[in-house]
């Protein structure tokens, strides 16, 4: 069966998206809006709050997600689920994928430090927990469920992604470039998958 083309499409239009703001971001540039945003998101912090936001971020580190996609990666192969077939590849690809943006990039993060676009934590997010839904709309589980899986894993992407300017990790635009990034490459792999023929069953 044939991707939606709805799905070709917003692949498509993510990776531009990335694709420009990653060059925009190579020249140095930093948007006016990232200096207006990271002074209103400075301006509601709060000790009570620090904790929390380390805590949130971490939902986007490698050192969590890598021990989760091996977990995911041992319930699809049991359950006989197709993408079982493509995880290693893709958790690979996705590491590959942030680092040599990174490198390429090398805009300066809010602290001075490099390598800023796009945010890791955020498109590491993006891609784990975008494949999370997926997965939670391909199972034979209650719809119910879907829906709460579905509300939890973007709040998931959204709270990573705050609390990447929280921190002062990044630029808000390193923050959606993350977001748009991971999205892209996510679609592009779930279209890659989807025209595959899928294996034959035992």
């Amino acid at each position: 069966m044939k991707p939606p083309r709805a799905l070709a499409l917003l692949a498509v239009l993510s990776a531009a998206a990335f694709i420009v703001l990653g060059l925009i971001a190579s020249w140095q540039y930093v948007f006016p809006y990232d200096y207006t945003i990271q002074a209103w998101v400075q301006g509601g912090r709060h000790p009570a709050l620090e904790s929390p936001m380390r805590a949130v971020t971490y939902l986007g580190s490698g050192w969590l997600l890598a021990p989760l996609c091996a977990v995911g990666y041992v319930w699809l192969r049991r359950t006989g689920h197709r993408l079982a077939r493509y995880l290693p590849a893709t958790v690979v690809g996705a590491f590959l994928f942030g680092a040599v943006t990174k490198w390429l990039v090398s805009r300066p993060r809010p602290r001075g430090r490099d390598y800023g676009f796009p945010s890791g934590h955020t498109l590491g997010a993006t891609i784990f927990f975008g494949g999370v839904i997926y997965l939670l709309w391909t199972s034979p589980i209650p719809r119910v469920w879907r829906l709460v899986g579905t509300a939890l894993s973007v709040l998931a992407v959204l709270g990573v992604a705050y609390s990447r300017v929280y921190l002062r990790a990044h630029w808000a635009s390193d923050a959606v470039g993350g977001f748009v990034g991971g999205l892209a490459y996510l679609l592009l792999v779930l279209v890659a998958v989807g025209r595959r023929p899928a294996p034959p069953s035992t």
